[in-house]
């Protein structure tokens, strides 16, 4: 294969982007498989969405200079909604412990407003720092609802998500710095890696929190 045209551009990128992918839908499906909890329904589904935000990535990073234009640009607005969506998925199974009723209607409400407002901010702004600004934020509230419900309400599967989460926002801060470890392991590689630890960790918490 050439150097000019090869086989995936980003190999290593794509590579631990389509592994994410694999790991998000493996720990969805049994999340998922948890009866009768809203909790779990919710949780697993933002491991379903992570995955497919992987997949698209390591599309882009993989095989998008081979694209034209127009298919480059869905696939990697695609990419973005599900990172957003991943996060509001994430803040909405934080709040399930402490909303019930119509607070619930009105989580789910609110979830859709800022999906539909991430998306028309994305149309002229469909940079990946537009959805590190939105999911940042949302993490951090995650971490602190499940923080609270270790310590308030004795979810011991809470302490592993929080720790979860404190590992998945080093991650977006290593990419963010753009810090590499050689110029085959670069920032986003870093970032993947140190993700699949931290999506683990939630999903072995989040077996842990009893159904609801």
């Amino acid at each position: 294969m050439s150097e000019k045209h090869p086989l995936l551009y980003e190999p290593t990128t794509a590579i631990t982007d389509y592994i994410i992918f694999i790991l998000g839908i493996t720990f969805g499906w049994f999340t998922l498989s948890i009866q009768d909890s809203q909790f779990h329904q919710l949780w697993g589904t933002s491991f379903i969405t992570i995955a497919i935000g992987a997949l698209l990535g390591g599309t882009t990073h993989g095989f998008g200079p081979k694209l034209s234009q127009i298919p480059r640009t869905i696939i990697w607005r695609a990419t973005l909604i599900f990172v957003a969506a991943t996060g509001l998925l994430l803040a909405m199974s934080t709040a399930l412990v402490f909303v019930t009723g119509k607070g619930e209607d009105a989580l789910y409400i609110t979830a859709g407003v800022l999906l539909i407002s991430f998306y028309n901010r994305i149309r002229t702004q469909d940079n990946f720092q537009s959805v590190v600004i939105f999911y940042l934020p949302l993490m951090g509230i995650s971490f602190i609802g499940f923080f609270i419900a270790f310590f308030y309400y004795g979810m011991t599967g809470a302490l592993s998500i929080s720790i979860g989460l404190l590992v998945s926002l080093a991650a977006s801060w290593v990419q963010v710095m753009r810090i590499s470890l050689h110029e085959n392991f670069n920032h986003n590689d870093l970032f993947h890696v140190i993700q699949m630890l931290g999506m683990y960790l939630m999903y072995r918490g989040g077996l842990e929190i009893p159904p609801f």
